[in-house]
């Protein structure tokens, strides 16, 4: 891990740094350090290639907006590499961030629009190699590796997660930086209401599908398991205690069935990325009566995934995804599966909601 480098090169004198095929709460802190370390150093115009990005969460997003604002105060900018069709523009373009941050389909076209160089404000290594910046954190190019240890994105230590999206070295990081970046009005504040109805119509549309275009089919089901971890990790980001209460008062044996179930679906998204596809995981089967809608289609049962290139927290964290995959999906049907997470994800979500309008009007009162 400590030897992987951030990937970028220079050109033209102006950075282009490529992006992770995933960006979340684990390694959005990354992005955001070699972002911040190019502006200090005078490039307030970074190129961001995100063509082999293949997930970005409301953490994500909010990184990108803070960057381009940082960059536009200085004369500069983001200009994002983004492939058509491709879901991060779905993403840009249901929340409006696509008139917000130019975006191009080629590095080309981006560099073609960047303004000219400008000079570092600080000394500093030469950064035309290309090797990372030197004091930026390594990331681990695998989707789904998680790292043994990793940056506290608010103070910057070194410290050993002991949970999956731990991002803070203590409480008081955690509780210093959601003062400090709380209330975003390009991201955070729509984040769970794009991100929700984008669920909602990606799982609403399954039953129309038809089971003979099987391409079609397995990417309407793929575009829906993303927006359901999508919708997952929005409201564990920005609603924890919502969602540890709408979870908590579950009965117990199904309180850990969604649990399990929302856990094997990161494993499939994460599968999805470094595969492409669902064509091994889903069984379509013939023609029967349980396949003529594709939400009764079911999730094959998989052999052990290979992890060796993962560090060893990586591999445990994958492992139990994996586990819950197994336990909670194979066998049973899309539609089985899907129900059962959509309904807590949309009862956790009004509650938030709820709580969230409750205190802007206390604030204006």
């Amino acid at each position: 891990m400590s030897a992987t480098k951030y990937p970028f090169q220079m050109v033209g004198g102006v950075p282009v740094v490529t992006a992770p095929p995933e960006i979340d709460a684990t390694t959005v802190g990354q992005l955001r350090a070699i972002l911040l370390e190019w502006h200090t150093r005078g490039h307030t115009t970074v190129v961001v290639d995100m063509t082999g990005t293949l997930f970005c969460d409301s953490a994500g997003l909010r990184e990108l907006v803070w960057a381009h604002k940082r960059g536009v105060a200085d004369g500069g900018g983001l200009r994002l590499v983004i492939p058509a069709g491709g879901v991060v523009l779905r993403v840009l373009t249901v929340t409006g961030l696509d008139n917000l941050i130019p975006h191009f389909a080629a590095v080309e076209q981006a560099l073609a629009q960047a303004p000219a160089a400008s000079r570092p404000l600080r000394p500093g290594p030469d950064p035309g190699s290309v090797a990372a910046p030197a004091a930026l954190p390594a990331l681990d190019r695998e989707r789904g590796a998680t790292a043994d240890s990793r940056n506290c994105v608010r103070c910057g230590a070194v410290f050993v997660p002991q949970r999956e999206h731990a991002r803070f070295c203590s409480a008081g990081c955690r509780a210093e930086w959601n003062r400090a970046h709380m209330g975003d009005p390009a991201v955070e504040a729509s984040a769970l209401a794009w991100s929700l109805t984008a669920m909602s119509e990606a799982t609403a549309r399954l039953p129309g599908v038809k089971v003979w275009d099987r391409r079609r089919a397995l990417a309407a089901i793929g575009e829906a398991v993303w927006w359901i971890t999508m919708v997952d990790a929005t409201l564990v980001r920005h609603h924890p205690g919502v969602y540890e209460a709408v979870m908590a008062a579950e009965a117990p044996a199904q309180r850990a069935v969604i649990e399990q179930t929302l856990a094997g679906l990161r494993f499939v998204r994460n599968g999805m990325g470094r595969d492409g596809g669902l064509g091994d995981v889903i069984e379509t089967g013939g023609m029967g009566a349980g396949s003529r809608r594709i939400t009764g289609w079911r999730w094959n049962s998989l052999p052990e995934p290979a992890l060796a290139s993962f560090p060893p927290r990586g591999q445990a964290w994958e492992m139990s995804r994996y586990t819950a995959y197994q336990a909670c999906l194979a066998g049973r049907t899309v539609g089985e599966t899907f129900g059962r997470v959509v309904t807590f994800l949309m009862q956790t979500s009004a509650n938030a909601a709820s709580i969230t309008d409750a205190g802007q009007r206390a604030m204006r009162g």
